[in-house]
């Protein structure tokens, strides 16, 4: 079986990133092997079968795609790339698009670990949307416009 987008992982920001992508969703648990390609991932290999995609997108860093993602989010700060933004108690946190890069993979984006809540699910939207537009147009990751991103987003209803 094959999909555009196949999401991984358990939990709100998987249906977050799922719905957003117009993907499929694999709880992590089920994945037993990662099957790669050069700088791309070609098929996951589930207990009962396997399941391939044009792009990938990790909720909970269970496949390990590149190494635990973590980003530091910091009130106030802004960035030239950003494609999501939360108020917090401190505060309005953003992400950059450069922060959910899978380092290495091409066709994968990471929802980085430890962000405040809020802007964890505006994450989630904003990485399911840029899958969706990566698989239609077969772009590597590190080469999507953010500003095309933003774009997206902000028609669908987003704040940034």
């Amino acid at each position: 079986m094959t999909c555009d987008v196949l999401v991984i992982g358990n939990g709100l920001l998987a249906l977050v990133a799922t719905m957003a992508a117009h993907g499929r969703l694999v709880p992590g648990r089920e994945i037993r092997h990662v099957v790669r390609r050069g700088r791309s991932i070609s098929t996951v290999v589930l207990d009962r079968g396997e399941i391939g995609a044009r792009f990938f997108v990790d909720t909970s860093a269970s496949l390990s795609l590149a190494g635990p993602q973590t980003f530091e989010s910091v009130a106030g700060r802004e960035y030239i790339d950003t494609i999501a933004v939360a108020e917090g108690p401190n505060g309005r946190y953003a992400l950059p698009y450069r922060a959910a890069l899978a380092t290495g993979i091409d066709n994968a984006l990471v929802i980085p670990s430890s962000l405040p809540s809020a802007l964890a699910i505006a994450a989630a939207h904003a990485i399911g949307t840029a899958a969706a537009l990566l698989a239609r147009t077969g772009q590597p990751a590190d080469q999507l416009d953010s500003a095309t991103l933003r774009e997206r987003l902000r028609a669908a209803g987003a704040r940034l």
